[in-house]
């Protein structure tokens, strides 16, 4: 990065910090201002805006604090690539600039200068022309902005995770662990990624996609997609992102980690492994938030039947247990394991459960390049001492909802200390690692 750039970005970086206490203000003036002067983009965003304020302050977070990282420019054509499905053309980005930088400087006028304008522009004129640069080659490439999906079946297990099929005409491209942005038609403009959980090709031709869904309190599109999701319903799909792929042939061994909906993409990573000749040695690690949770057993059961490659271990809450009790059996558990020499861990699940597994394993001796799973956004910072009256006028935002927070296993517990081997049908008084394939928990 040269010295130009880098200064840019220090100044960036210092105003966002600035601004960041009243984030909320700010973002609210900035669709204020981005409306009044371009009324035409209302129709872009959903009707509801309010955990768009979150969505929008937090990219923006990211793309600044990520200027001139090399691998930022790729990140930013994908996204201008994803923008299309919004129906966001090269004009619109120029309009976002202008209330973006006049939202920064209303509520930061004390250190506002020429200067500090001047970064701004050319680092957001930077990070919109790689957005544009991603659309212009998406359409050369002749990718669809949307893929038009009907739903052909949909099953509730539990009154908690949905299963939802549904059917596409035209070639959709994906690899096992990526994800779809899917709008329903119900709510039209709102837009949640879920990971695909599968594919096939009907008799018909038709591309078959399958999605896992659990029931988010309060969230749009989950309930939707949970409770309003009959055959024939359409859905709108974004195209295919996320990097958590399958770990590379020729990988020994494998370890697939999965809490809650965590097992939509590890299912599909799981049948790319099993497919391979050698096939890897592979252990599923399933944790749900108790044993009526586990809403795909049967699948994972017939695996084992068929692969004798492939073990298993079910974690969950017991009746009358606390809620990281599942957490603590699945730690202890990794701890008392000697053997990630050579081995990829692969991993999916809530944020924090994310997190927490992850910090586990590198203090375990995983390698850093050994552990795949999606890029987890930060943590918003804390916004500091706010007066009474600032907290009821701009409450601190909720966080963006995370596309794999879905069924809510428990949170895994900081410093958990070991509290002996797991309990249940399938363990031995050898400890956790003595458990027979084929004596695991029925689900």
């Amino acid at each position: 990065m040269d010295d130009g750039i880098a200064q840019d970005a220090q100044v960036v970086r210092e105003s966002l910090e600035r601004v960041r206490r009243r984030a909320g203000h700010a973002v609210r003036y900035f669709y204020a201002h981005l409306f009044q002067r371009n009324p035409h983009l209302r129709a872009l965003f959903p009707a509801a805006l309010d955990d768009q304020y979150d969505r929008l302050f937090a990219a923006l977070v990211q793309a600044v604090e990520l200027f001139g990282h090399p691998g930022l420019p790729a990140r930013l054509e994908r996204l201008g690539r994803d923008h299309r499905k919004f129906g966001v053309v090269e004009a619109d980005y120029a309009a976002v600039g202008e209330s973006l930088v006049a939202a920064v400087r209303q509520h930061t006028p004390a250190t506002w200068d020429e200067r500090t304008e001047a970064a701004w522009r050319r680092v957001y004129e930077s990070v919109a022309g790689a957005m544009s640069d991603g659309a212009h080659r998406s359409r050369a490439a002749h990718e669809p902005a949307v893929w038009e999906a009907t739903v052909v079946s949909h099953r509730l297990h539990g009154d908690h995770t949905a299963v939802v099929r549904a059917a596409v005409r035209a070639p959709y491209p994906w690899l096992p662990g990526q994800y779809a942005a899917v709008e329903h038609s119900a709510l039209p403009g709102v837009w949640r990624p879920y990971s695909l959980a599968g594919g096939a090709v009907a008799r018909t031709r038709e591309r078959i996609l399958e999605f896992h869904v659990g029931r988010v309190p309060g969230g749009l599109l989950s309930t939707a997609l949970c409770d309003r999701t009959e055959p024939g319903r359409t859905l709108r799909l974004g195209a295919a992102s996320g990097t958590a792929l399958a770990p590379p042939p020729g990988t020994p061994a494998v370890t697939l980690i999965a809490a809650g909906t965590g097992w939509a993409p590890v299912g599909p990573v799981l049948a790319e492994l099993l497919a391979r000749r050698p096939a890897p040695r592979i252990r599923v690690d399933a944790v749900a938030r108790g044993e009526g949770h586990f809403y795909d057993g049967a699948t994972l059961d017939r695996l084992l039947r068929d692969h004798p490659c492939l073990s298993a271990y079910w974690w969950y809450r017991e009746r009358g247990e606390g809620r990281t009790r599942a957490a603590e059996r699945l730690y202890t558990h990794l701890r008392a394991r000697r053997d990630w020499g050579g081995e990829h861990v692969y991993l999916c699940g809530p944020i924090a459960f994310v997190r927490e597994t992850a910090e586990l394993l590198h203090a375990c001796g995983l390698p850093e390049e050994s552990l795949i799973s999606d890029p987890q956004p930060a943590w918003e910072r804390q916004r500091g001492h706010v007066s009474h009256a600032e907290a009821i006028v701009d409450p601190a935002p909720v966080n963006w909802i995370d596309p794999q927070a879905r069924t809510g296993p428990p949170a895994a517990p900081r410093n958990v200390s070991p509290t002996g081997p797991p309990t249940g049908e399938g363990a031995t008084a050898d400890g956790p690692d003595a458990w027979v394939r084929g004596r695991t928990r029925a689900w």
